[in-house]
């Protein structure tokens, strides 16, 4: 199979359920892996249908999987989340904008019932206001790191407060390199910020082979 090994073991009956104590023990399998060789991960819960199918579908696929393992060769994934701290940015927001901050204060002397479309036009202006300056700050944590790293990726924000969800791969023996300047940046950031470092781990998300193929292909 062109060198390729895969780690796998029999699964739970009468199914895996995604417990907290299974994807710790999942992840630290894969992490422990990852010390040792480039990783191709599989999204926990794949369960292929016997030993016999899963070597067949490693067989049958195994240049598209020896192609995907040369694109992370060497490198490792390291997750990047930063978040605006409670309140800090709504603030800054209306503090810097005189109009807004107006507006702010009659709506406070008035009654909601009264307000209604004010309100809504402040909410707009405020949101507007967060966008760019989301925009901004993102780009300002991003650019330091991608020079860093191979490759980046952006991830789905999960809430309003949330600046950015990024992925960077980047070569093994940088890691320090890459946690330095994740040093500087909080340092600068103060207490605006919550940033968030996580990794190495597997390169989830520079990877194109799908999980379902051990299903798919096999049966063919």
């Amino acid at each position: 199979m062109a060198g390729l090994s895969v780690i796998a073991e029999p699964a739970p009956e009468p199914e895996l359920a995604p417990t907290r104590r299974h994807m710790l023990a999942h992840t630290a399998v894969l992490e422990r892996a990852l010390a040792r060789a480039s990783v191709l991960p599989v999204r926990f819960g794949t369960i292929a249908p016997d030993e016999v199918l899963l070597v067949r579908c490693v067989e049958a696929n195994a240049a598209a999987f020896v192609a995907a393992l040369a694109e992370i060769e060497g490198r490792l994934e390291l997750g990047v989340k930063a978040s605006w701290r409670d309140g800090v940015i709504f603030r800054e927001i209306i503090d810097a904008d005189p109009q807004l901050r107006a507006l702010r204060d009659r709506l406070h002397s008035r009654p909601a019932s009264e307000t209604h479309y004010e309100r809504i036009e402040l909410g707009r202006c405020v949101e507007a206001a967060l966008i760019g300056q989301r925009a901004r700050e993102a780009e300002a944590i991003v650019a330091p790191l991608r020079t860093l790293a191979d490759r980046s990726v952006s991830q789905k924000l999960r809430d309003e407060a949330m600046i950015l969800n990024e992925a960077f791969l980047v070569r093994r023996g940088h890691e320090a390199e890459f946690d330095r300047a994740m040093e500087e940046l909080a340092d600068r950031s103060g207490d605006r910020l919550l940033l968030r470092h996580v990794g190495p781990v597997p390169a989830y998300n520079f990877v194109s082979v799908r999980a379902d193929w051990l299903t798919q292909d096999a049966a063919g």
